[in-house]
């Protein structure tokens, strides 16, 4: 992920909402959201999300409006559920894309729910525990990315890189050992860990439009329970994002299940947090629940 370019105009499109950020070196410079109508947006990784492809692209086009400026090369953020993550892990792994493609699409021709050769691909190669390569691979129907890519160039922009929204909000993650990340955005639940720097763990669930704090923890402590098994160890620190409206009880029933201290995402923990790094203007975002926003402008490639 840090050798990506970086554009600094950022849409994340939702299926409640159309949201975009242009950024500053050390400053959000300025922020507009569009409410997109109920069923406009309809994320599937496997069919047809464009519903009310007038009503999306009425709401992008008041949105870039308000915060391209001069700017035509934006990121494209999508909804979790349709970006499919795997952790792959070889002995060996081609250097040459077009050699890794085709391995890739192998590997995957039973793990996903639409042809293996109807994908975009993307990758990125980390250190397994085992010590061989691990290979973090994201996978998105063409078709279906063609329609968030068509949307975009609609208002007269090009989405320089297209994205999911959880891997964008990664590097609000603290840095140490075995932090447990929780998103939760519209109907969708991604919890993900990342462990010194490595990507140990990713699901995305889908879960209903208001789901009570136990549906939560029912989907929390599988993928927490996995990570435990196969690294033998616990997890030190948990980042909740998307989670305000549930108070105090959810945060002390994962410290008392986990025995870890947790904190909203992007709040300033001590050692090892990035508070320090958030430029001015990310508290509203953060705010409004725009976590992965923030997200993409600490990416870098420092």
């Amino acid at each position: 992920m840090r050798a990506l370019p970086h554009p600094d105009l950022v849409f994340q499109i939702a299926p409640e909402r159309v949201a975009a950020a242009r950024w500053g070196l050390h400053r959000l410079e300025v922020f507009a959201e569009e409410a997109l109508p109920t069923g406009a947006l309809r994320p599937s990784p496997s069919q047809s999300n464009v519903a009310d492809g007038e009503a999306i692209g009425a709401a992008i086009a008041k949105v870039a409006e308000r915060v391209r400026g001069a700017r035509h090369e934006a990121v494209l953020l999508l909804p979790d559920t349709i970006v499919r993550i795997f952790l792959l892990g070889f002995d060996s792994f081609p250097r040459k894309a077009s050699d890794a493609a085709p391995l890739l699409r192998w590997r995957l021709r039973k793990s996903v729910p639409f042809p293996v050769e109807e994908t975009v691909l993307s990758w990125s190669e980390q250190t397994s525990v085992e010590g061989g390569v691990e290979v973090v691979t994201a996978v998105v129907r063409e078709s279906v990315i063609r329609e968030y890519e068509q949307l975009l160039r609609g208002a007269g922009l090009e989405p320089g890189v297209v994205l999911g929204q959880t891997l964008a909000t990664l590097p609000l993650v603290e840095d140490g050992p075995a932090v447990l990340l929780v998103c939760l955005g519209g109907v969708s639940l991604t919890t993900a860990i990342v462990d010194a720097g490595r990507l140990a763990l990713y699901r995305c669930s889908e879960v209903t439009a208001t789901p009570d704090a136990q549906a939560l923890l029912d989907e929390i402590f599988p993928a927490v329970a996995f990570f435990q098994d196969r690294a033998q160890r616990n997890i030190e620190r948990v980042q909740l994002a998307g989670m305000e409206s549930y108070g105090s009880e959810l945060h002390r029933r994962l410290e008392q299940e986990l025995g870890c201290p947790v904190r909203p995402l992007g709040g300033n923990g001590g050692e090892g947090s990035v508070g320090s790094l958030l430029p001015q203007g990310a508290e509203d975002l953060f705010s409004r629940q725009m976590a992965s926003l923030v997200g993409w402008h600490l990416n870098r490639g420092a």
